[in-house]
């Protein structure tokens, strides 16, 4: 990780620093680059917004690692919220969820009992539009307990979809597994600190064993299961030998997604739309937009403009 990633995580992780970010409406700005809105209202209307552009949305709403009771009821209504908004219109209804937002960081009953209603509150959403609850991937601390949950959500004939990270050691067998289920797999790169007995550190093995565990998404043997792969990733050398792999396997449209985030390489987005390809924006909203808007800018120093654009405003206060 570079000293500037480093700096810009660290920043995302400093109370003092986000209560100096978003106190003032001119740093908003930042926000704008990299969130959808305050609210699920705004939210929904900047995925419609999207979809004029041939773009789809997954809404997520921002605020992870919640222990406080109260907030996490406070979570899950605004989750609620997202989901019964994108059911009013004429998109899908795609939502991710983190598990601690929900209450896996207070118990684990909690975050199972609170991913249920989400899961059945998508289920009941009428039409034959797509109905998917994300399942966010977090530390490794998370990873099993998630994709038990995923499982059991599945049993229970929910719309639940799993993300995967591929620089997990482990990935290669949870993702056999999954193909097993005939799931719709989320494959990351992962952006957690991990050891090197769990995970590959090195930049070039992640994009390595990334490219492996997506071949196997897109196996004949992943197809014939129904297996729905999303490839989550800026990295357009990963994207293009995919797209080879996708070509070479025949793998027909609308059976893939790309997904990216929203507000990053917005060239790239449409380049994939014009080129035939499903393309989905990772669409956060909420309040607490600095530490996610900090960590984009991490991992882009390009985007650095916008911190020194928005920081002096919030110094003026």
């Amino acid at each position: 990780m570079s000293v500037w990633q480093s700096s810009m995580i660290g920043l995302a992780r400093s109370s003092a620093m986000r209560r100096l970010m978003q106190g003032t409406q001119l740093t908003q700005q930042l926000a704008g680059r990299f969130v959808g809105g305050q609210d699920a209202s705004a939210a929904v209307a900047r995925a419609i917004q999207l979809k004029r552009r041939g773009l789809s949305a997954s809404l997520y709403y921002l605020g992870e690692y919640v222990t406080d009771e109260h907030r996490i009821e406070g979570n899950v209504a605004e989750l609620n919220a997202a989901v019964q908004g994108l059911a009013a219109t004429d998109l899908g209804v795609h939502v991710s969820v983190d598990p601690t937002q929900v209450g896996y960081a207070r118990s684990a009953a909690l975050g199972e009992r609170n991913m249920q209603r989400l899961a059945e509150l998508v289920a009941g959403v009428p039409g034959q539009r797509q109905r998917v609850l994300m399942l966010d991937m977090e530390d490794f601390s998370y990873v099993q307990p998630t994709l038990d949950l995923h499982a059991r959500l599945l049993q229970a004939n929910l719309p639940a979809a799993i993300t995967i990270q591929a620089y997990l050691h482990r990935s290669a067998a949870d993702i056999d597994r999954l193909i097993g289920q005939g799931a719709t797999v989320r494959l990351v790169k992962g952006a957690f600190a991990e050891t090197k007995e769990r995970s590959w550190t090195d930049r070039t093995a992640i994009s390595r064993a990334y490219l492996r565990l997506a071949a196997k998404l897109i196996s004949a043997a992943a197809q014939d299961r129904g297996v729905y792969p999303i490839f989550a990733t800026h990295d357009e050398k990963l994207i293009r030998a995919i797209e080879g792999m996708l070509q070479a396997a025949s793998r027909p449209a609308g059976t893939y997604e790309f997904e990216l985030l929203y507000g990053v390489r917005p060239a790239l987005q449409d380049r994939l739309v014009e080129d035939g390809h499903a393309v989905r924006l990772y669409l956060p909203f909420g309040t607490e937009w600095w530490p996610y808007a900090a960590r984009r800018v991490g991992e882009n120093p390009a985007n650095a403009l916008f911190v020194a654009r928005a920081l002096p405003a919030a110094l003026r206060r």
